[in-house]
């Protein structure tokens, strides 16, 4: 029986499935063709630019390189880039005489639609890419745990700043004469990364009442005494394209008993997410071993944002997701959370929210294994850095 032929396509730099595959980074799109039997045997296909042509056969993950050009339909190719990389991939389909490709979740409507106005029909395989992508290699583990290490390092220095800081008569936070901002954290944290090799593309979240509200309000507004601030930094590494991600939360001052109380609830429930993490559970189980803390310390768990002015505490999201060249991967560690593989990297991160008190959030990353998980890095938990 014949193997499918696998398609992907799309931009290198964004779509980490591509990526992933061919582990080959450019800005314009790309096609990768599995099982393409248009030399008389399977073998893998990838179509990029004429001019990265060199580039892709030295370092791409492919059989055999080349451009559009090389499979120009009767018509011509288009003078759009995009579009004749489709014209292109699809003839190269049609003169292997492909009537089908097995496709994925991040196919651009683009290449769907020259692949059928060739006859040529899709098999849509949800789990396509997906699967390679959750289960991290050695390799991809160690590049986690060195992005987490360097986020690590950034957290360190944001709460410790902001910590730090002198308060005026108003409660207002000051640092080196000027009034300490959301912003001017934010700006701290970027310049921080960028200086070691990261990128912060997608900025970090500084916040505190009334927009931690917002589980992912990025801030804005001075900071204040004695009120927690959430940090939530979540960077990319240039090097080997792998995220890091970290939460702590920082009280600048002498947070209320409410606020302890809710700091003591996200630690526990954090250790618990972590101890029940591992192969052969599901996301659901881990994200029940959460809330059932967060529960037993008299909150609430209430999916969704709250309104700005509500003062009951409640943790409103899942407990975590996956990570790896993206962010936020499958699956979650969430209601339906489906079956844990060993190797899968996740965030583990509780949180709970009040528009008046505060919000605390606490997370780390942790790799599932056979009988446990581990945690990526180490870093206090305390509201107080100095």
């Amino acid at each position: 029986m014949f193997e499918p032929v696998l398609f992907l396509a799309g931009v290198p730099a964004v779509n980490s499935t591509l990526y992933h595959r061919i582990q080959f980074t450019v800005g314009d799109c790309a096609v990768w063709i599995g099982n393409f039997p248009g030399s008389g045997k399977a073998e893998s296909l990838l179509l990029v630019r004429d001019i990265e042509m060199g580039r892709a056969k030295k370092v791409a993950h492919a059989d055999r390189v080349a451009c559009a050009a090389d499979f120009t339909p009767n018509g011509g190719l288009d003078g759009d880039r995009d579009t004749a990389m489709a014209q292109g991939a699809a003839e190269a389909l049609c003169r292997a005489g492909v009537e089908c490709v097995k496709v994925d979740r991040t196919l651009p409507y683009i290449f769907a639609w020259h692949l059928q106005e060739r006859g040529i029909a899709l098999d849509y395989d949800a789990d396509f890419g997906v699967i390679e992508r959750r289960i991290k290699s050695e390799k991809e583990i160690e590049y986690l745990r060195t992005a987490q290490t360097m986020t690590m390092e950034a957290m360190r220095m944001a709460c410790t700043w902001i910590g730090t800081a002198e308060a005026n008569s108003d409660g207002i936070l000051h640092q080196d004469g000027e009034v300490l901002t959301s912003e001017r954290v934010r700006r701290r944290i970027t310049r921080f990364l960028v200086d070691r090799g990261f990128s912060n593309s997608h900025d970090s979240i500084v916040v505190t009442t009334p927009h931690v509200a917002d589980c992912h309000h990025y801030g804005t507004g001075p900071l204040k005494k004695d009120l927690p601030v959430i940090v939530d930094i979540f960077p990319l590494d240039n090097a080997t394209k792998y995220n890091g991600d970290c939460t702590r939360t920082v009280v600048n001052g002498t947070p209320s008993d409410e606020v302890k109380r809710m700091h003591a609830a996200v630690v526990e429930a954090k250790a618990a997410g972590c101890a029940a993490l591992r192969a052969g559970v599901t996301g659901e189980e881990v994200h029940l071993a959460t809330v059932d803390v967060i529960k037993a310390h008299g909150f609430v768990f209430k999916p969704g944002s709250c309104e700005e002015g509500d003062p009951v505490p409640a943790m409103r999201h899942g407990t975590g997701h996956g990570i790896g060249l993206d962010v936020h991967e499958p699956i979650l560690l969430s209601e339906g959370g489906g079956k844990i593989f060993a190797n899968e990297v996740f965030t583990v991160e509780p949180g709970i929210y009040s528009a008046t008190l505060g919000g605390i959030r606490i997370e780390d990353m942790a790799v599932a294994q056979e009988g446990g998980s581990e945690v990526l890095g180490s870093l206090q938990e305390e509201l107080h850095w100095e």
